[in-house]
Parts: C-alpha cells; structure tokens; sequence
C-alpha cells in the first residue's frame, strides 16, 4: 500500500499524468489497492459492449437473490496492439455507456485501482460516465487479432480479446447452459411461449451463469462462460458441432456453484458471433461413451441381463452397462451399493421443459454410506466407485480423453444432499496400480460435486430448507487426459471415486457453505444419493 501511495504522490507534483494501461500495474502493488487522488489519464480500446449480457457474472446479493447490473457495470479495455487489458467497474449501469470498439479516454481521479494477483489482473474501481473524457466509435479492424493456443495463455491476455483457433465444444449435446432453467434469471426470449408471448412457468432469478468445456487443436481444454440473460444461450440451436475458431476476453472467474475452481483462465465471448466453431468435424473420435438422448425411452442394455425397459423401477445392481456409443465396447458399473437407473439430463435445446431431458442420464442410486468402507470403530477407510472398462488393444492414436458431464440429485431437497462432496478420477492399465489424473482445465486432481437445484421444502428428518448457495445449477463437465501409455492395452480401468469423507450436508441458514467438515460415519448419514451422469466418453485421436 505504501508503495502504491508513494507513486501516486509523486503524480500528484503535476497537473495532468497520461499513463498506459500497463503502467497501471506499477501504481499499485500486487495483492493491493490505492485511490487515485489526482489527475490520471488512460487510454484504450473497448473490447466489450455495454449491451452486452455476457461480460460479468452476476453474483448473488444472497441465497435467492442476484445482483443483476454488475454485468451492465462492467467493461474492459485494452492497448491498441492487445499486449495489455485492464477491467473497468462502473458505478451504475447507467454511467456505462462504452460500446464495442470504441477509442476512450478516462480521466480516473477519484478512482480505485485494484491490482489481484494469481492471476495477475488490473482493475479500475468506481467509475462514474464523468470519467469519461472521450470517446470515438471504432469499427472491428481498430481490435488486432491475437490468436493463442489455451497453453499459450499467460496472465498478460487476462481482460485482453483473444482468438482461440481450431476450438471444439468437448460435449456436442446440448446447449450453451446446461442448466434447470427455472433456477436462472428471466430472459423472454428464453423463457416466454412464442404463441402466448407469456412465461413458460416462473423464473426464481436464484442464480446465474454456467460453464461448457471447449478444447483447441493441441487437446488443451477452458470454459467457456455464458451468462443467464444471453438469449443465445438456449435458443433452440444447440451448440456447434464442429471445429473453428473462438474469440473473448479471458478472464478468471471462481464459479462456486460449479465446484469453485474453473481454472486460470476462462474465456467470455461478447456475443454469439464471436463463437465462429462451425460443420468442419474435429480430430478427436469416440472410443466408447453413454450418450442417452431420450429418444429409446427408459432402456439401458447390461451386459448380462441385456436390454432392459422401465429401469427407473428396476435398477439392475451389480450388472453392468453396455455403451451406446463409440467404436468399441466398454461397460459402466459401480461397486457401491446403488442401483442403476436411467433419469432425466438437463441439455434441452430450448427451456420449454425447465431444461429437462427425459431418459438422458445414467443414475447411480443408493445410501450415501455406500461410498465408503468403514473399520470396526465406523471410520471410513476406503472408497467405493464408478468404473469404465475398455480395451485400446487394436487401437491406433496417440491420445486418450475421458470426459463426463453430471450433477446430484433431481429438484427434490430430499435428493440433493449428503453425496460426497469431493472426488477424484483415476487410470488403471490392465489391473496395475491406479493412477490418479488432472482436470485439464484446471489441473487439480481433486474436484468438488454440487448438487441440482431444489425447491425450498421440508427435508426428511431435517426439517424447512431453502436452495442455499451452495446447490449447483446444472451439469458441471469436467474432463482429463490418459496416459499415452493406456494405449495398446488389452483392459483399461477408469474409475470416478470420493476423494475424501467430506460430504453435502443442509445448514438452517442457506447463505451458509453447504460442504462442511462433516465426516461421514454409518451412523451420522441416512441420505441416498443420485449421482447423475448426462454422458460420459472415452475420445482419442
């Protein structure tokens, strides 16, 4: 702090002090942030718009309320050369008035500079439209191209407008916010009936925005953030099916509702014209993979018992489940205590039906203690999974992905608490020691579940509880790569396994973290679990 108010002292021995943007960096230490007490004049290119939906997420005022201006509160600008960007916050959406490509020039006395670090990111605090010295509409050229590779990135792109070429969706299903509509904010073009022009039912507004997984040409992977009130979200066209490219202003943006982390970096497109991923197929192929789309009803074929109708009634436990896709077979089971079951996903192309799918999921149902081995004092000692196994005996690539997208629970309070909070995936080669993997988007080893949303209700042996901040919105995608050696294998073993003892549990009060130190014994958790999976792949290429 010292620091940064020395330098500012120093300005103030002038009447005017033109800086750039970089030099921003320098007036305020890392970690740490200073007002601006005299004159201090910047210049940029906006690389956002103030009619835009997409360029904050709009956080929760609490549990069920959002603040929805803080996107309209905010814009980034960049150097003409796209070397450095810095965020702006205004302090009402009205004072905001920059659109895409404008030339401006902002005199930030009296402003605050907040200068985060990890990554590292400027931003400019309380700008009111008087701060405004000028401004000169631009057109697209005025914006350089700078492509990057998602490796590539560095914490000089965050808040700077980047092309990433050659991206992929990693899941083609769906759309761009595969979410339980009803949860989000109103937005008529998503939620109103064409032929009444009225609702479809009512929109709580509890939350907003959502993440899909895309991957460039070198197999690297980020999300792709989309807020609720953008009307392409969900606008009946699915998402692209194939490979181009896509621009947007990298940011990073902790989502607690999907699990926290979402990586360093992610990336936000201004609009929908900025995602330019077209028909032109992409590198990566099934291997094997449950891709349920509803349309064979409620039918899993099992290995041993075959095709089964009506396996929501009659989970078949301990068989397990033959892949419905890719170019070679693998089968899906648990050594849990749940059944097998086939429920509804949330990838719906239009919102008509809250989001909802029926017959596109794989559901493990069963008691929570199922997850776990305890000891003879009741301590839990070991873990019970989700398993794949396939072969990569005749298989000719140099890569393996294997990627799921899932949740807990169904809109029911009495489902969507006590799973295991935190989870790992790990590889085994033909019966050798498993090997733990890396979210490539985030690089952990250990990932949080969050449960799907429920309606505020009374809760078996629980009582009253109200959708707390801590219940997810839709399917969270995670995604990993295998080691090249797993390929030319008679047997892979993959298996999705609680990292931890630590589970969901429902606090009185919602604003409160739902996942707490609770350390499951089998007397303390009487909770089933619905461990949803929308679809779940093994790629190569």
């Amino acid at each position: 702090m010292k620091r940064g108010f020395f330098l500012l002292a120093l300005l103030g021995c002038v009447t005017s002090f033109a800086a750039d943007l970089d030099a921003l960096r320098t007036l305020c230490p890392a970690g740490d942030s200073v007002r601006v007490q005299e004159s201090l004049t910047v210049r940029g290119i906006v690389i956002s718009d103030c009619r835009s939906e997409n360029m904050e997420l709009n956080p929760n005022l609490s549990y069920k309320k959002v603040d929805e201006t803080f996107n309209q509160k905010t814009a980034y600008i960049q150097t003409k050369d796209g070397s450095c960007g810095v965020r702006l916050r205004f302090a009402a959406p009205e004072d905001n008035v920059l659109q895409r490509y404008d030339a401006v020039e902002l005199e930030l006395q009296g402003c605050t500079l907040l200068h985060e670090a990890n990554p590292d990111r400027m931003t400019v605090l309380h700008l009111r439209s008087a701060n405004i010295q000028g401004r000169t509409a631009g057109v697209a050229a005025d914006v350089p191209l700078k492509e990057r590779s998602i490796a590539a990135l560095s914490d000089a792109d965050v808040y700077t407008f980047v092309t990433i070429p050659d991206a992929e969706m990693v899941f083609k299903g769906g759309c761009f916010t595969d979410v339980y509509d009803n949860y989000g904010l109103y937005c008529p073009a998503i939620h109103d009936d064409p032929s009444t022009h009225k609702p479809y039912y009512t929109v709580s507004g509890r939350m907003d925005g959502w993440a899909s997984l895309i991957r460039d040409g070198a197999g690297s992977t980020l999300y792709l953030l989309v807020n609720s009130l953008c009307p392409w979200r969900r606008d009946g066209n699915g998402v692209p099916q194939g490979v181009g490219p896509l621009s947007g202003i990298i940011v990073h943006t902790p989502m607690r509702r999907y699990g926290g982390d979402m990586g360093r970096y992610s990336i936000r497109p201004v609009d929908r014209k900025d995602i330019k991923m077209g028909r032109k197929k992409g590198p990566w192929k099934i291997l094997t993979g449950w891709e349920l789309d509803g349309t064979q009803g409620q039918q899993l074929e099992f290995e041993l018992l075959g095709l089964q109708s009506g396996v929501w009634k009659n989970g078949k436990k301990g068989d397990r489940v033959v892949a419905d896709v890719g170019k070679t077979t693998g089968f899906l089971w648990t050594d849990s205590d749940s059944f097998i079951h086939i429920g509804n996903d949330l990838n719906a192309l239009d919102a008509a039906q809250k989001g909802t799918v029926g017959n596109g999921s794989v559901v493990f149902k069963g008691p929570t203690t199922g997850w776990f081995d305890f000891n003879e004092e009741g301590k839990a000692v070991g873990s019970r999974s989700v398993l794949i196994e396939f072969s990569t005996r005749k298989l000719k690539a140099s890569e393996l992905a294997f990627s799921f997208a899932w949740t807990n629970g169904e809109p029911n309070a009495n489902t969507c608490w006590g799973f295991p909070a935190e989870w790992r995936v790990q590889c085994s080669i033909d019966g050798q020691p498993w090997m733990n993997l890396k979210e490539t988007a985030t690089g952990n080893e250990i990932f949080m579940l969050r449960s799907h949303p429920w309606y505020d209700t009374n809760v078996e042996g629980v009582g009253h509880r109200k959708t707390g901040y801590d219940c997810g919105f839709g399917m969270q995608q995670r995604s990993f790569r295998l080691p090249s050696e797993a390929i030319g294998h008679e047997k892979i073993f993959l298996r999705i396994v609680p990292a931890t003892n630590r589970i969901f549990v429902l606090r009185g009060n919602p604003e409160n973290e739902s996942v707490c130190d609770r350390i499951i014994t089998p007397d303390n958790q009487k909770a089933r679990t619905f461990l949803s999976f929308g679809q779940i792949m093994v790629e190569y290429r």
